[in-house]
């Protein structure tokens, strides 16, 4: 069984995604559509998810981010359709949509393992939420410029602490995102590695730092009276509190994308951010 991802209100996913579903009836391979991005996934399609042998996200980076939460818990390979925004995750172009398949079924493909994180929030010593990206996850105001007061921490060794409208934590599949856009470094995906990066940090000082995976990273909020959220992959949001600690740690879960080796994680940064050569 195929999961097929379709990006919501785009008629482009829907005409691909209808190309798609002609292919896969015309080989009798049954299939299983999810509209990105909604509420709750049903109890009758949720219930369906682990018997899809791989899935296809049909839209951008933000649909594949979605399909990475839904499918990767399940060890379910994932090829990303791009429909022509900037895309740095999704390999494949839509009129690739149908080979992708083809490819998969005649194990013509590789896989890409990207590192996921577990992020949780530890409120008066217990948890009170708890979440899985692909990207990243980001700490700010909501859209109201203040400063936020953050101590930062990787284990049990002191980073520092800061004055900024924010900070992101990503994995290096989220260097190209958020991170990128605040001044992060740009990390070949498969590298093992957490990037921090403050967002509009008050001192000159404070810069993105690269540090390995193998200690967990965490955030104490010391900023009061103000709304203070975090958001998991731009999707997922929770409101945190003063006092609150932010925990991220790398996931024993991992999203594997098909890959069929055609173009490298440089020829896609070259394209996107146009650089000559």
């Amino acid at each position: 069984m195929v999961g097929v991802v379709i990006k919501d209100n785009s008629s482009r996913a829907f005409n691909t995604a209808e190309v798609l579903k002609g292919y896969l009836r015309s080989r009798d391979i049954e299939y299983l559509i999810l509209p990105s991005r909604q509420g709750e996934i049903e109890r009758s399609i949720r219930e369906k998810i682990p018997a899809c042998d791989f899935a296809v996200a049909i839209g951008g980076d933000g649909t594949l981010l979605f399909a990475a939460r839904v499918f990767s818990q399940y060890g379910i390979p994932i090829a990303g359709i791009n429909l022509g925004g900037l895309g740095f995750i999704t390999e494949f172009r839509e009129t690739e949509v149908v080979e992708c398949v083809e490819c998969f079924v005649s194990s013509l493909h590789s896989y890409e393992e990207r590192m996921m994180i577990d992020i949780s929030v530890i409120r008066e010593g217990a948890s009170c939420f708890q979440s899985t990206g692909l990207n990243d996850v980001v700490i700010n105001t909501g859209g109201i410029s203040r400063l936020l007061e953050l101590e930062v921490s990787s284990g049990n060794r002191f980073i520092g602490a800061y004055r900024a409208d924010g900070i992101i934590v990503s994995t290096p599949t989220g260097s190209t995102a958020y991170s990128l856009s605040a001044g992060g470094p740009i990390l070949e995906p498969t590298t093992e590695a957490f990037v921090i990066c403050p967002i509009c940090p008050h001192s000159l000082g404070a810069r993105p730092l690269v540090v390995p995976p193998r200690e967990d990273i965490t955030v104490r909020i010391l900023s009061t009276q103000r709304k203070v959220i975090i958001t998991v992959d731009g999707q997922v949001a929770f409101d945190v509190q003063d006092g609150d600690i932010v925990r991220v740690l790398r996931s024993e879960t991992v999203t594997k994308l098909i890959s069929l080796g055609n173009r490298s994680f440089y020829d896609i940064v070259r394209e996107k951010l146009a650089w000559k050569g």
